[in-house]
């Protein structure tokens, strides 16, 4: 059972606001775009990991400061954080005890028992988040995923794809050097390339200060979860990843390694 706290209700999972996940010249290019024509609702939500709602009451306030001509200054700024009202004990303990039943009952079953017996109304969207948070959710059914298409880019140093390929590259080796490459999402060129004896910190940091030197600074790096990027701590950023957000360059994380695109064809 979820361990509760000294109120008996759960706490909430910390959740990453935008401003955290995206750095606002990033922000702003997503909402030109959008502006223009170039992406679509869906498309720009999606790169934002907005909801539909979210995503327009930030282009409202993006649309305001385009108004006033402050549009190149503009930040989404940080949310208020939570105001919605914790549920009763008598709520949550129903709800728990309903997901953990043998059948558990549906999410529409838990929120229509709680209408029927408290007069509290939850949907079944609300229900399923808490499920899925506090690891209450029934196993879900194995399906073969079909293959990722990811998105290209409508215009050089909009997203570069940031990518380490330990490889025996040279004939007679025994050992596995790292070769660490940019390639531009638009037009499919490699920004930089070079090989490191291994994938470190120091050689991240020397690689990519020598390619942004030479060409410039993208809006946004393409890569994956590994832990020189991403970190598990909610609110937290890596070494690598804070000197990233300090030049305002924006991370976005591969759902899949399939999804990372066409860097490996390209070295």
């Amino acid at each position: 059972m979820p361990k509760r706290g000294g109120s008996g209700i759960l706490a909430d999972e910390k959740i990453s606001q935008l401003i955290k996940r995206f750095r606002p010249p990033y922000i702003r290019d997503v909402l030109r775009r959008f502006r223009s024509g170039g992406l679509s609702p869906k498309d720009a939500s999606a790169e934002l990991n907005l909801s539909r709602s979210r995503f327009y009451k930030i282009y409202a306030s993006f649309l305001r400061a385009c108004a006033h001509r402050t549009e190149y200054q503009w930040s989404p700024g940080s949310s208020g954080g939570a105001h919605r009202k914790p549920w009763p004990k008598a709520v949550l303990d129903l709800v728990i005890r309903l997901l953990q039943a043998k059948p558990p009952c549906s999410y529409s079953l838990v929120a229509s028992e709680v209408l029927r017996r408290f007069h509290f109304k939850l949907d079944r969207a609300t229900v399923r988040r808490f499920a899925l948070r506090h690891h209450l959710a029934p196993p879900a059914l194995e399906r073969k995923r079909p293959p990722v298409r990811r998105w290209q880019t409508q215009r050089v140093g909009q997203l570069w794809q940031y990518d380490a390929s330990p490889h025996r590259w040279l004939v007679g080796q025994d050992w596995q050097p790292s070769l660490l490459h940019l390639m531009d999402d638009h037009s499919r060129l490699i920004v930089g390339a070079r090989l490191y004896e291994r994938e470190t910190l120091l050689a991240h940091l020397e690689f990519l200060s020598q390619a942004l030197l030479s060409t410039g600074l993208p809006l946004c790096l393409y890569v994956d979860y590994h832990s020189f990027f991403f970190s598990h701590l909610p609110e937290a950023h890596t070494q690598l990843a804070s000197a990233l957000a300090f030049y305002d360059v924006s991370l976005r994380f591969a759902p899949t390694p399939q999804a990372k695109g066409k860097v490996s064809y390209c070295t």
